[in-house]
């Protein structure tokens, strides 16, 4: 049986992460990520968009109308500097210089916090009333006057992930992804063995012929993800969240899929020999042909046969192996 570690500290790697350190400075996509900006798909885009052009992610971004300009430009000439200081003026300040509120909006925040004799802040104004996301100015609190109001979620090996698979890097393995969002993304044929991702949002992503061997996928968020032929050997599933997705022809060799959510997964030729599925959801019946062989765990309401699956009376050999 596949144990699955509950804190990603208490497993311990026999080598390091494939993904290079981060230089000193961080690189602009990753910022915009943080500061609820930009989206992963975003990001995405513009990076394959920048691979084929002479023009700078922020210039990309702001070209498809996802960014200001101007917002781009601040956090690219003056945001490494900022951080830096330790005097600080107001949050709205600097909200302001980075094109996030215009004039008439700040003024139309101080009229209305001195006309309701409002004890609340001006960002907090700003957040009322939408001008702002709680992501942006979590970000901005953080970084500027080191609050910390909830916990970040860190976009650095994403993003190192996806500038990667677009300079045609497919090898992931031992990567530390916890909680990582990387919902939409498109990185088919990677290899992700042995990586962490406990928690992460892999939802609608396409994944298909990847290897997740031995990956903690536990609790992550597989929703309508794409991930046909890919490669879940020794993986430890528990409690994902498979609904709707992909699985045609998946290998989920002696995994452990505890309490997984598969209802309304494609699961057409996929193979679940020697795998746990106890506490596992599963649709009532299927059409065509999913694979267990004696060795597969099941609850005992379960029953696989009156459910259309079949025996697999040999193990199959993967389609692929990775090395």
């Amino acid at each position: 049986m596949v144990i699955c570690f509950p804190d990603p500290e208490i497993r311990k790697k026999s080598h390091h992460s494939n993904l290079a350190e981060l230089p000193s400075k961080q690189p602009l996509g990753e910022i915009l990520l943080e500061a609820g900006l930009i989206s992963i798909f975003q990001i995405e885009v513009a990076l394959a968009e920048q691979k084929q052009s002479d023009y700078r992610i922020g210039e990309i971004l702001a070209h498809h109308g996802w960014i200001k300009q101007e917002t781009a430009d601040f956090f690219a000439q003056r945001w490494s500097n900022l951080i830096q200081k330790t005097q600080t003026r107001p949050l709205t300040y600097y909200l302001f210089a980075a094109s996030l509120l215009d004039k008439k909006q700040l003024l139309s925040l101080k009229q209305q916090q001195k006309q309701q004799s409002s004890h609340m802040r001006l960002h907090e104004l700003a957040l009322e009333k939408g001008y702002v996301a709680q992501t942006t100015i979590d970000y901005f609190l953080k970084s500027l006057f080191k609050i910390h109001r909830s916990q970040s979620l860190s976009f650095t090996s994403s993003y190192k992930i996806i500038k990667g698979f677009i300079n045609g890097k497919s090898d992931f393995r031992d990567s530390e992804l916890t909680q990582a969002p990387l919902n939409g993304v498109r990185l088919q044929s990677v290899i992700l063995d042995n990586s962490i991702l406990r928690q992460a949002n892999l939802n609608n992503s396409n994944l298909s012929y990847s290897s997740f061997s031995e990956v903690n996928l536990a609790l992550a968020n597989l929703e309508m993800a794409n991930l046909s032929h890919a490669n879940f050997r020794q993986a430890c599933l528990i409690e994902a969240n498979l609904r709707r997705s992909n699985l045609e022809s998946a290998n989920f060799q002696s995994a452990n899929l505890q309490e997984a959510d598969l209802r309304g997964a494609n699961l057409l030729n996929a193979s679940f020999a020697s795998a746990d599925l106890r506490g596992a959801k599963f649709s009532p019946a299927y059409s065509y042909d999913v694979y267990y062989d004696k060795n597969t765990a099941f609850d005992s309401n379960f029953n696989p046969i009156k459910a259309g699956w079949k025996l697999q009376k040999f193990l199959k050999i993967s389609h692929y192996s990775q090395e």
